[in-house]
């Protein structure tokens, strides 16, 4: 079976100091917003590497990479970029594994390895930006 790759994300020292600037409400609100924001953006580029990849388009793949918040815990904000394989919940593709990890026939053309560590490097940039546009959009909401 396929193992999970994630990446986590921390809040540096500054993005802490500004959320206690703001009421509990609002900081959990923003990021929230931040961590979807970052697994909608890792989702269009792991659409992207599947679409390079992929021979035959039909469409399922792309259409079945997700990305969704997670509930979490109270001060622990958490989203996931997935591949659906459940019937049901919209397009499947439960082929996805065949493609990233190969068979004995077919060998391995990966697109979410790749785009996880394309990634890692440039997550504290991008964490950093979306959470100024959040915390400006939050700021402009509260002065209303």
């Amino acid at each position: 079976m396929p193992q999970a790759i994630s990446i986590s994300v921390q809040a540096e020292k500054e993005v802490e100091r500004t959320l206690k600037v703001l009421a509990p409400r609002e900081s959990r609100n923003i990021m929230r917003r931040v961590v979807t924001k970052i697994a909608a953006l890792v989702r269009n580029d792991m659409r992207a590497a599947a679409k390079s990849v992929v021979k035959k388009r039909t469409g399922r793949l792309f259409k079945a990479i997700r990305s969704k918040r997670e509930k979490g815990r109270q001060d622990v904000f958490e989203a996931s970029v997935t591949v659906n394989l459940k019937a049901g919940s919209g397009v499947t593709a439960p082929h996805w594994h065949f493609i990233e990890f190969g068979t004995v026939k077919q060998k391995a053309t990966p697109f979410i390895a790749p785009t996880v560590k394309k990634w890692e490097p440039k997550l504290p940039g991008v964490y950093r930006k979306e959470f100024g546009i959040q915390l400006e959009k939050q700021l402009a909401k509260r002065a209303k």
